[in-house]
């Protein structure tokens, strides 16, 4: 019998640690195409593209990718893949949030203050120090409502990134901590976020506070400024902040260039504006 995509994902997921997101998406997109050819494949991301954006299917196509390699390295399947179709995407010039706006979205949390929760929880405490830790410690949400009393050493955030097992150090900042601490003071189970919302609520929560403050994007964009306003004061440190492996995907997903160019250097100018090139 031949093995199969949902068959390769079990095995693969099996084999690391990984979020639960990451491995629900896994399994789900390993059993819409199933069949191991290139035929299917190819029809898979054919079929796809009717219904998601060219970049999701590109993303779709790397999972993919990555369990039928994965397979043959484990010799699981007895070839690589070969003849499978490339996806052209146009991505549009990566945003972030400026200090300024997030400064304005963290001085407005203290208008939920009495606001609760249904565990209780303040809802300014909470998204506070949503932000000001998905800010500082560039973790993605999965890590971010994972952490826990035992990742804080003194004025320190250790943690395991799930998606890669690699791990990141950071330190933070007074306020940070404070926020932190006052999540934890009230935790019912030594979490710093996760104990006070669920997922779908606490998106729903932060997108009407995003709305309050006139501000765009989602809390994704936390990650994405932090590595933005570390690159715009040491270029080329933005990877490092996101934990990223590849040293390019920083430049190309995460970093706002229309914000480090304020900060770029420039060669002197030759003429002034007033002058006459002639």
């Amino acid at each position: 019998m031949e093995i199969t995509f949902p068959e390769i994902a079990r095995q693969y997921l099996e084999s690391r640690v990984v979020s639960g997101t990451y491995d629900a998406n896994v399994r789900r997109i390993a059993g819409r195409c199933r069949v191991v050819t290139k035929e299917r494949f190819n029809a898979y991301l054919q079929e796809r593209l009717k219904v998601i954006s060219p970049l999701t299917c590109r993303s779709e196509r790397t999972i993919l990718l990555t369990l039928w390699r994965w397979a043959y390295e484990n010799e699981l399947l007895p070839a690589m893949p070969r003849g499978i179709m490339r996806i052209k995407s146009r991505k549009l010039p990566t945003r972030a949030w400026t200090v300024e706006q997030l400064q304005h979205a963290i001085a407005m949390t203290a208008k939920c203050d009495t606001k609760r929760l249904r565990s209780g929880a303040s809802l300014g405490k909470f998204l506070r120090a949503w932000i000001l830790l998905g800010y500082e410690a560039g973790a993605r949400r999965g890590d971010l409502f994972a952490m826990t009393r035992k990742h804080i050493d003194g004025d320190t955030l250790r943690w395991t990134q799930a998606k890669t097992g690699d791990p990141i150090v950071k330190v933070l900042s007074p306020a940070c901590l404070d926020a932190v601490a006052a999540m934890l003071a009230a935790s019912t189970d030594g979490s710093i976020l996760g104990w006070a919302c669920g997922r779908r609520m606490a998106m729903r929560h932060m997108r009407e506070h995003l709305d309050r403050c006139g501000l765009d994007g989602t809390s994704k964009w936390l990650r994405r400024s932090g590595a933005t306003h570390i690159e715009m004061v040491q270029p080329g440190k933005a990877s490092l902040h996101l934990g990223h492996r590849t040293a390019t995907l920083a430049a190309q997903a995460y970093i706002d260039w229309g914000q480090v160019r304020k900060t770029t250097p420039v060669t002197p100018r030759l003429v002034e504006a007033n002058q006459s090139a002639g």
